[in-house]
């Protein structure tokens, strides 16, 4: 079995401008494809009419890949300043989603979504949870990366708190269409995408941090977050700081009753990335990540963009075992959604 955790379908920009609604679809939706720090090659790797048909994406994922399942969060640009309109934005693709891509007939019931969220009114995005959380298809929450506030900030509290309670899991996606950011490193702006590109994890690795040490996985035990544009060796090390960090400073923050690192095991997973092609087991006796690479990594694929991965060529030297853990067993035992499906054998 594969199960594909990050497929970024495209909505095409005339039709999700016309979901939008007005007032704010009076002008031209922005590109959805490449932001400030665009690529100097095409971004995706098919065309956009395939990268935003239910169809073409069902027969690429399914018949070609050979996914039985594929989890699907859509490109909307990330954090929209406006609340109204960033509410406006995240129903808009909530409601394309579900009503063009998991009804599609070609998936036979194989797609699943995400509910994106607008992050700056807490009241509207649990709203936005509720109006779709009935329906299982729903298997997470998905939220950028590069937002404005760390995400163990108790102002997002009671949106993981939604999420936990209702079984999803909270999925963090670079969405490279930014409108607006701080600055994605702290000491300021790149000049290049090459740059931009090589640095992506940082922010998903401040939000890992915050999330521990804030004690939101303390206060939620059922908690479960993926980090889709994040190696789990890029974030080794400041994890392993952070353990150190708490050894000596743990008075400051009495409610993280364990080592940061032992939090991952249970709470955190990764996206499949390049870099993680080493030995599962290369630092099962460091302590320094869990238990070993392989159970902490789910694959996702990142189809239709360029730097998206077949699950033939991921893990190429590892044992059967290990890469059937990482290409659907993970995934299966940590979207208690999809775990559910799999149990009910439902399609």
């Amino acid at each position: 079995m594969i199960i594909d955790t990050a497929v970024h379908p495209v909505l095409p920009a005339d039709e999700f401008n016309d979901a939008i609604g007005g007032p704010w679809n009076l002008l031209a939706l922005p590109p959805l494809i490449g932001d400030r720090y665009a690529a100097p090659f095409d971004q995706l790797a098919m065309p956009i009419e395939k990268a935003s048909s239910p169809a073409a994406m069902a027969d690429q994922l399914f018949n070609t890949a050979g996914a039985d399942y594929a989890v699907l969060s859509p490109t909307t640009r990330g954090y929209w300043p406006n609340p109204q309109q960033a509410t406006a934005v995240a129903r808009a693709a909530n409601t394309l989603l579900y009503e063009n891509w998991l009804t599609a007939p070609e998936s036979e019931g194989r797609f699943l979504g995400s509910i994106r969220l607008p992050l700056n009114d807490t009241e509207v995005a649990l709203r936005e949870i509720d109006r779709w959380a009935e329906d299982d298809r729903f298997v997470q929450i998905v939220v950028p990366a590069r937002a404005l506030a760390t995400y163990g900030e108790q102002r997002y509290f009671p949106i993981w708190k939604a999420a936990a309670e209702r079984g999803l899991v909270v999925f963090i996606h670079d969405d490279l269409g930014t409108l607006i950011e701080p600055p994605p490193s702290q000491v300021g702006f790149p000049s290049f995408y090459a740059e931009t590109h090589a640095i992506r994890p940082l922010s998903s690795i401040v939000h890992l941090t915050s999330f521990i040490i804030a004690g939101v996985f303390e206060r939620l035990p059922d908690l479960r977050v993926v980090f889709g544009d994040v190696s789990v060796h890029a974030a080794r090390s400041l994890v392993v700081r952070t353990d150190k960090d708490w050894q000596s400073d743990r008075v400051e923050v009495p409610w993280v009753s364990k080592m940061p690192t032992l939090y991952l095991e249970e709470h955190v997973r990764f996206v499949t990335q390049p870099d993680d092609e080493i030995s599962p087991h290369s630092h099962r006796s460091a302590g320094t990540i869990g238990a070993d690479n392989s159970s902490l990594v789910v694959y996702g694929s990142r189809t239709p963009y360029w730097d998206d991965v077949k699950a033939d060529d991921v893990f190429t030297s590892w044992s059967d075992a290990d890469r059937s853990r990482c290409l659907s067993d993970n995934a299966a035992q940590f979207y208690p959604r999809l775990q559910a499906r799999l149990a009910a054998g439902v399609s």
